[in-house]
């Protein structure tokens, strides 16, 4: 088994360590020490590098997304290398506006995939639509019995989504907190919020009239409802920002309304389209699984500290 000893780093794990050595060996970190000393390791001189932990990327499409402007707008799936790559070593995938042609087999079997090649990797069951496609039949039954799903994914607040009353989101989240606390997941609701104004408002009552613990429910795309996530965050709830050259002042901004319950991700390889005011698509993006490093980047030349940008890469 080859060992590896990373040498004069300035440890971040994420918390700062200050100047270690490291000590890998089988795929594992086996330990981090002032001084290293290993014959027959294969040694990495790190002086005057910062060495951090793999980043955490809870928004993938790992089969690719897309589709709105007919098949042939379809978004590939992500390459394995693409993501390790971008110092990304732990992904949670999922499915966005087609749960037609991609199904949670699909995606189950490229989280597998990305298993082998030696990331961690997740995925949620769900996608847009209401009823939630599902592998075994049901949300909870996927959350129960796929060990690689850990929740499920929908869509509120957006033209393109099957607008779920709010009866049907507290059923769907209850069934994903039972599935939840039997299978020892998370359960995550991991809930697209489109551009309508309406926002996050069925959360809030979510929160306030229903014993179901807020911390099964993440919404994401939050930096384009400023207000709402200030509020959510204030009740303890987590937001998820999705990166882009746009979101550097949003996350300074929501800082200070709970720094440890702020994540970001990439939306990698989902499709941005470009509407016009009748809802009419006039262009067409992809999301990029690099935007997470370079946001991070971007904090840190913003004036924060390293220790500071990386909490919303971790939790």
């Amino acid at each position: 088994m080859r060992a590896y000893v990373i040498k004069n780093g300035d440890i971040y794990a994420p918390e700062h360590l200050g100047k270690k050595d490291i000590l890998l060996a089988g795929g594992k970190i086996i330990a981090i020490e002032d001084e290293i000393t290993l014959k027959g390791a294969t040694v990495i001189d790190a002086e005057k590098e910062a060495v951090l932990p793999g980043f955490i990327d809870a928004h993938v499409h790992i089969i690719g997304g897309g589709g709105e402007d007919g098949c042939l707008s379809r978004v590939p799936p992500i390459r394995e290398s693409r993501v390790a790559a971008s110092g990304i070593t732990t992904v949670v995938g999922l499915l966005g506006t087609d749960g037609y042609t991609r199904t949670i087999r699909d995606l189950v079997a490229k989280v597998k995939a990305m298993k082998e090649y030696g990331l961690s990797c997740y995925a949620l069951t769900g996608s847009y639509q209401i009823p939630s496609p599902t592998l075994t039949g049901s949300v909870g039954d996927d959350i129960m019995f796929i060990d690689e799903i850990i929740g499920v994914k929908v869509a509120i607040a957006d033209h393109r989504c099957s607008l779920p009353s709010y009866q049907e989101l507290i059923r769907l989240l209850s069934e994903a907190r039972l599935a939840s606390l039997m299978s020892k997941k998370a359960g995550i609701v991991h809930i697209h919020v489109g551009s309508d104004k309406r926002g996050i408002e069925d959360l809030f009552k979510i929160a306030r009239d229903t014993p179901i613990p807020i911390r099964h429910l993440y919404p994401t795309h939050m930096a384009g409802h400023m207000e709402q996530a200030k509020e959510w965050l204030k009740l303890g709830g987590h937001v998820d920002i999705t990166c882009n050259k746009g979101v550097i002042e949003a996350v300074k901004e929501l800082y200070e309304y709970g720094k440890g319950t702020i994540t970001l991700s990439s939306d990698s390889n989902g499709s941005f389209p470009i509407w016009n005011e009748k809802k009419e698509i006039i262009g067409m993006k992809a999301g990029d699984i690099s935007n997470l490093k370079r946001t991070f980047d971007a904090l840190i030349s913003a004036g924060l500290e390293v220790e500071e940008a990386l909490p919303p890469l971790y939790k």
